[in-house]
Formats: C-alpha cells, sequence, structure tokens
C-alpha cells in the first residue's frame, strides 16, 4: 500500500489516459474527455519538478496512446513481416513518441505554476494549449474527440479547436480539484467529504461545459434557420474500394479507373453537378503543371462520364539533378479538377505531408534530411494553397481541398480559408490501409472541426473510410461507411461571405492571454518576493541599530 501511494500521481496519470482514450471510437465514451484530462492534472499539481511533470504527461498520453491507436497492430500485421510481437512494440513506440507533446505541456504546467506562481488552473490551460498547438502523427484532440455532440463545441468558430479544448482543460482542472478535497486524507467524514472545497470546484466544473452545450445549441438554432434563398450543389462523392495494394499494382490501373467512369456515369445520370474521386484514385501519374486531361484509355472521361470531376492523383516534378551523378525525380500527391472540355485546372498539392507515411518528420523543412531517405525522390509538400474553381450558373464554387489527414488539421484549414476564402471544403481521402479499424471513424470525426472552425459544408470522398457530409453547424448531415463500392449525393449549401473570428484571427488572441495573464503573474510574484526581501532587510537594519544603541 505503501509502495502505491508513492506512485499514486503516476498512476493517477496512466489511468487518466485510459479514460481519455475511451472517448475515442469504438467505446465513444465521450465524458470520460473530462475525467482523462482530470486525472492528469491532479497528477501534476503536486509534481515536485518540471522533469516529474514532464514523465507524467509522458505516461498519461502514452497510456492514451495504445488504448486510442490500439489498431495499429493490424495494420502492422496485414502489411508487413513484423509479426504479432513487435506489432504491439510498434504501437508502445508510436504512443510513446506521440506522448512527447502532452510531456512538453506537462511540464509548462509545472514551470508556469511553479515559476510564474500563476494559478494551476490557468497553468493546466496553458500546458493543453501547448500539447495541442504541437505537431504530431495523429492529431487528435480533447475538442475533437467529442464533435459527434456538436453543441459542446460551436465555440471553435471564435477560439478554434484548440480553443475548446482549452475550455475543456479548465473544467477538467476545477474538477480535480474537486476530486482532491474528496478523496483527501483528512476528509473521512461525508460532510468533510462534501464541504465548500470539493462542491464550489465541482459545480464550476460541471458549468462549464453546461454553458457550452447551451450556447452551443442556441448557436446551432441560429445556424439552422437559414435565408429563403440559398445556393447549393449536388456532389457525387464516390468510395471505389480498392485496396491499399491493389492500388498500386499496374495490372489493376484499367479496371480502377473503369470503375470510377462507371461510378461517375451512374451518378451524373442521376443529376449531379460535380464527382469527387478520393485522394490518389486516378490510377496514372501526370506532369505537374499538366492543364489538358489524357486522352485514350488513361482518360478520364470517358465510357459516358462526362464531368466535371475533382479527384486525386500523383503529379510527378521534372527530374532535377541534385548532386553530380544523382538525379532527384520527385512527386506530389495532389487533387485537381477536369471539366467536360478536358482542361485540368492548376492542381492544389498536399501542404503537410503524413511522417512516416510520406515523408520523415521535417523532411518537408529540411531538404538534405529527406534525401537521405529518398536519394532518388519521393513525394514533396505543396507550397501554397490553390483554390478548384468550377463555374456554375449561379456562380463559381470555389472549392477549398483538404488532401488526406489534412481535415483533422486546424493549421492546414485556417491557412486554406484565409488565402482562398472558399465557399466549400472538400476531403479527398484513401484510409484504406485502415479498412476495418476504427481509424476511418477517427479521422471523420476530427474533420467536423473544420466545418464548425470555417463554417463552411464539407465534404468527404473516401476510399474504404466514411463518406461524408458536414455542414457548416458540424452536423453529419449524411454519411456511408461501406466496405464494398459506394456514393454518397450530397447538397451542400455554398457559404459566401466573411471569415469567422477564428479564421480571421487564428490562435493568437488566445496566445495573447496566456503570454499577458502569465506575464502579470510573474510580475506580481517578483514584487512580492521583492517587497518581502526589503521588508526583511528592513526589520534586520532596526534590530541591528537596537543592538548597538544597547
Amino acid at each position: 500500500m505503501q509502495r502505491l501511494r508513492r506512485h499514486k500521481a503516476l498512476l493517477l496519470a496512466i489511468a487518466g489516459g485510459i479514460l481519455f482514450a475511451l472517448t475515442s471510437p469504438p467505446t465513444d465514451l465521450y465524458p470520460a474527455v473530462f475525467l482523462g484530462l482530470a486525472l492528469l492534472a491532479w497528477s501534476l499539481e503536486d509534481a515536485p519538478t518540471a522533469w516529474r511533470a514532464f514523465g507524467r504527461g509522458a505516461a498519461w498520453a502514452t497510456a492514451a496512446g495504445i488504448v486510442g491507436l490500439r489498431f495499429v497492430p493490424s495494420v502492422v500485421q496485414r502489411f508487413t513481416p513484423l509479426g504479432s510481437a513487435n506489432s504491439y512494440l510498434a504501437l508502445v513506440l508510436l504512443a510513446a513518441g506521440q506522448s512527447l507533446i502532452w510531456a512538453i505541456g506537462a511540464a509548462a504546467t509545472h514551470l508556469v505554476h511553479r515559476r510564474a506562481r500563476a494559478p494551476f488552473v490557468l497553468a493546466f490551460a496553458l500546458g493543453v494549449f501547448v500539447a495541442v498547438s504541437l505537431p504530431s502523427v495523429f492529431a487528435w484532440t480533447p475538442a475533437g474527440l467529442v464533435s459527434p455532440w456538436p453543441a459542446l463545441v460551436q465555440l471553435a468558430d471564435l477560439v478554434g479547436e484548440r480553443g475548446v479544448s482549452v475550455i475543456f482543460a479548465v473544467s477538467a482542472a476545477f474538477l480535480a480539484r474537486a476530486l482532491q478535497a474528496m478523496f483527501a486524507e483528512d476528509a473521512a467524514s461525508m460532510k468533510a467529504r462534501f464541504s465548500a472545497k470539493t462542491t464550489v470546484p465541482l459545480v464550476i466544473a460541471a458549468a462549464i461545459p453546461a454553458l457550452l452545450v447551451i450556447h452551443g445549441a442556441l448557436r446551432i438554432r441560429f445556424l439552422t434557420t437559414q435565408p429563403s434563398v440559398v445556393r447549393t450543389i449536388r456532389v457525387a462523392l464516390l468510395n471505389q474500394a480498392v485496396g491499399p495494394t491493389e492500388r498500386w499494382d499496374p495490372k489493376n490501373h484499367a479496371g480502377i479507373l473503369r470503375d470510377l467512369r462507371r461510378l461517375t456515369k451512374d451518378a451524373e445520370a442521376g443529376g449531379v453537378d460535380l464527382t469527387v474521386w478520393p485522394e490518389a484514385a486516378y490510377p496514372y501519374p501526370l506532369m505537374h503543371g499538366t492543364t489538358q486531361a489524357p486522352r485514350g484509355p488513361r482518360a478520364v472521361h470517358g465510357d459516358g462520364a462526362r464531368g466535371p470531376i475533382l479527384f486525386g492523383l500523383i503529379m510527378l516534378e521534372k527530374p532535377t539533378a541534385t548532386s553530380p551523378g544523382v538525379v532527384e525525380t520527385n512527386s506530389r500527391n495532389s487533387a485537381t479538377l477536369v471539366l467536360p472540355d478536358g482542361s485540368l485546372q492548376p492542381s492544389y498539392d498536399k501542404l503537410e505531408l503524413l511522417w512516416f507515411g510520406e515523408t520523415v518528420p521535417l523532411g518537408g523543412y529540411i531538404p538534405w534530411l529527406r534525401r537521405i531517405f529518398q536519394a532518388s525522390g519521393g513525394l514533396v509538400p505543396g507550397t501554397e494553397p490553390t483554390a478548384l474553381v468550377l463555374p456554375h450558373a449561379d456562380g463559381p464554387v470555389r472549392m477549398g481541398v483538404l488532401n488526406c489527414y489534412e481535415d483533422t488539421l486546424a493549421g492546414v484549414g485556417l491557412r486554406i480559408t484565409r488565402a482562398l476564402q472558399p465557399n466549400l471544403l472538400v476531403n479527398v481521402t484513401n484510409d484504406a490501409w485502415f479498412v476495418g479499424t476504427a481509424e476511418p471513424e477517427l479521422h471523420a470525426r476530427l474533420a467536423a472541426m473544420r466545418a464548425i472552425e470555417h463554417r463552411l459544408d464539407l465534404v468527404r470522398a473516401v476510399n474504404l473510410g466514411v463518406l461524408s457530409w458536414i455542414d457548416a453547424r458540424g452536423v453529419v448531415v449524411a454519411r456511408d461507411a461501406s466496405a464494398s463500392t459506394s456514393t454518397l449525393v450530397a447538397t451542400p449549401t455554398l457559404r459566401d461571405g466573411s471569415l469567422t473570428v477564428y479564421g480571421l484571427l487564428g490562435d493568437k488572441p488566445l496566445g495573447f492571454v496566456f503570454v499577458a495573464a502569465i506575464a502579470a503573474f510573474a510580475w506580481r510574484s517578483r514584487r512580492e518576493a521583492r517587497s518581502k526581501n526589503e521588508t526583511g532587510a528592513s526589520d534586520e537594519a532596526r534590530a541591528g541599530s537596537g543592538e548597538t544603541e544597547t
């Protein structure tokens, strides 16, 4: 028992991480997001050093990763020869690697609380903000995990996904304080367990999500009451149900293209204005900058499919000599729009490549590091967002594309909406690597935050994942998670107008509030310390003077 007490904080952190992860699919225990964060806060408040806080944050996030990413071993076993034991080792290593962002956030919590003398609630909120702002392989956040309860996250159009996560952290910190008082060693009686030290923070902890829900319900109701005249477009979202290895086998390419044309023809017969093919669905590479679609057997149009079609593809760069005798041929994970006349619009090239899957970490920013692992070339990120514009009788459809997991990244969504001011968001994804696991559902859940942040409808064309239409309220209007060929027809609203507050300002206001608050507490702490030193020196001087006179 003594040993358990000695490691109480570490055990609390691990238990909190497990609870937090139960928010993710398929368990979907949404209230656990608050309790999981509360146990993390409890474990951090009495951390004696920043390194101890770092370790507890790492333990919390590693436990969360092992539970939340438990689909990883099945993927590793399916596509690699590593075997069962090594696949679980890969899960632990991935979870441990991802835990670094929360470990850093935990250390920041300790430093701000102890060094700047900021209240723990503020320090913990800052730590969570730091954690959800740092890059990771799977960018899941407290707010993103509960997007199936859209009323809880409607403030994202003001403060973003990260800001809503910070509000959750404030609630969790008060809940931690209530739990500490309730289970304190000196709280032996029932009356002591439910004293003001328990009830006040407990009421605050419950009031915060309650107010979020009330605000969210009113906001959703307001957005539901739309003007009588709105612009909509009929979009067919395709799932061609092609396995991850079949896609790259050249002997399958003709059949894949034939199936895509057939699905497109059927959708166009139903009167759609646009058909969207998933990420890298077009099976043949094209040269980057191509302005005309191929003709003949590799034509995007054909077999009755007329277009327009927005489709994902791989585009090749011109070979370049990087050093004597070394030629590098790079490619881009792109999406483009082909019109009925066969013209191709300038492509949108994926801005953020997936670590380990498409690039090495930081490879897009450190070319020499990328070349160590991709000596003859490989995928490179795009440099600027590009809108795909569909001419339409009621006005152009200006589409901002989020390629693959980019729809889970607040920073990419912010960059695209600011630069392009689209009236529709479109995601193209290939989730075939994760078919039969919880990842496609988790991906779709996190993507909903982009619709709320920017108050734009989002349509998602996914191969072997979740086809979905998410409206500007963050409500999933229609979805299809079939494991076989399927088409989902959506009628999203085209929303022309100004940027949301979050789209305009991003995370800067929240960052400014943190900096200003921490600076104020640090200044007050130094002032109090200086005053105490001056008082002590004055007392010593008076004491010395009295001794001399005597």
